[in-house]
């Protein structure tokens, strides 16, 4: 859902990371967003401290405008090649990439579905933030693939209990229980995809 906190949600986490772990040793955390200049959220982010650690791809109808390229010699330059080069071992955050510059969608859900499929080989952490996790043709590879499903049982209670029906097979008087619970303990559940399943947040 849009206001539920996703982007900031996944700041907090990589400003753990950040502060728990020495400079030298940070994985880099490339972040791919419509909204990297307008966010908010990603202040933190931002710090100079985190400069050579974290790298902003913006791909705004605005940002394209201004380069002045057409959307594929945008994609090459300023995203695929910046991916390959530093995308080993990275952190890849994917925030809403379905509202980036038109005639950039399918090149960057392509991008995106590439990286789930390979990224263990690469050792490559993928995370897509996506306003519905029904988004056809850029969320059906990830069901299969991801490791762990974020949700936020606060504002999106039904589709929660839907999700867990049709997905980790739990009977639906069951999901409803236990959305109405992790609602209450903390604005986010996470849902551990692979066997053995488990629910949990910060304090379950």
């Amino acid at each position: 859902n849009s206001g539920a906190g996703k982007t900031r949600w996944v700041v907090d986490l990589f400003m753990r990371y950040m502060r728990a772990t020495k400079p030298h040793a940070r994985r880099t955390l490339i972040y791919i967003s419509p909204e990297t200049a307008i966010d908010l959220s990603l202040k933190p982010l931002r710090s100079r401290k985190y400069a050579f650690n974290v790298i902003f791809i913006d791909v705004s109808q605005q940002e394209l405008r201004k380069t002045g390229m057409d959307a594929v010699s945008f994609f090459k330059t300023n995203v695929e090649d910046i991916v390959e080069k530093h995308g080993e071992t990275a952190f890849i955050v994917y925030d809403d990439f379905m509202d980036a510059a038109p005639g950039m969608e399918a090149m960057l859900r392509r991008l995106y579905i590439r990286g789930l499929r390979t990224a263990r080989h690469k050792k490559t952490s993928v995370i897509s933030l996506v306003h519905s996790y029904a988004s056809g043709k850029n969320t059906s590879q990830a069901l299969q693939s991801v490791k762990f499903a974020v949700m936020f049982p606060r504002s999106s209670k039904s589709r929660i209990v839907m999700f867990l029906r049709d997905h980790v097979h739990v009977p639906i008087a069951e999901a409803k229980e236990l959305v109405q619970r992790f609602a209450t303990l903390d604005r986010y559940l996470v849902i551990r995809m692979h066997s053995p399943v488990a629910l949990y947040n910060s304090k379950y």
